[in-house]
């Protein structure tokens, strides 16, 4: 019994330092700093990557913009961001906490859960959802920046079993990315392309092919900070 109850302990550890759980800690914002909000599903959280919340791509983004920001994750694993989907992020408490954050730059990275066939409806019904969140960013005094980050490529898990994290459908993570480009262009806002980088680039993502390995991750931050700071 001893023996289970250790090796229950040791899975359980694993799965939380690799981001498999929604765990999350109340960001403090120091004032002073320009803040960014990091918004998203499990790529923005960090699922898969061991010592997620130090290699995840906001973690990332934070080293490379320097002390005079304060960058916060507001990710939650599986979330949509159409309402109308299985898992919508605006219905999470961490869509409340990034607005409380008052934010003076939102990165909304959503997309790769609506791909999922029970989620998808059409690019209009995408885009409609989309302005919507939009908007909800856009009522905060005062106004934040706000930048639309198309989702990255989906690859190929490397064995059936890695399926259990990858469930999107990858043919229609190109349509999502139009989709998102049409949205950022309609709304006038910002748009950073995360699916042209990643396409091809297998070696970005870990066993999965869906969630970026320490190498997507900063590829990712790296296209982020190219965004906010030209």
């Amino acid at each position: 019994m001893k023996t289970v109850l250790i090796l229950a302990a040791f899975l359980a550890a694993a799965l939380i330092l690799c981001g498999y759980t929604n765990i999350r800690l109340p960001v403090r914002r120091r004032e002073g700093k320009t803040h960014i909000a990091c918004v998203g599903d499990s790529i923005t959280y960090g699922c898969t990557l061991p010592l997620f919340f130090l290699r995840r791509y906001p973690a990332v983004l934070q080293r490379l913009m320097g002390e005079g920001v304060q960058v916060a994750a507001f990710g939650v694993n599986d979330r949509t961001l159409q309402n109308t989907g299985n898992k919508p992020f605006r219905k999470e408490k961490a869509f409340l906490q990034s607005k409380k954050y008052r934010p003076d730059a939102v990165v909304i990275l959503l997309g790769t859960n609506d791909s999922k066939d029970g989620n998808w409806i059409s690019a209009d019904a995408f885009r409609a959802q989309y302005g919507e969140l939009i908007r909800e960013y856009r009522a905060l005094d005062p106004e934040p920046r706000i930048l639309l980050c198309s989702p990255p490529c989906a690859h190929k898990p490397v064995n059936r079993f890695f399926y259990i994290t990858n469930d999107a459908n990858p043919g229609r993570i190109p349509e999502i990315a139009e989709a998102v480009r049409a949205t950022a262009a309609a709304e006038h806002t910002e748009f950073v392309d995360l699916t042209a980088p990643t396409a091809g680039r297998r070696e970005l993502f870990g066993p999965d092919g869906l969630h970026p390995n320490a190498a997507g991750a900063a590829a990712i931050a790296d296209e982020i900070r190219k965004a906010l700071n030209p």
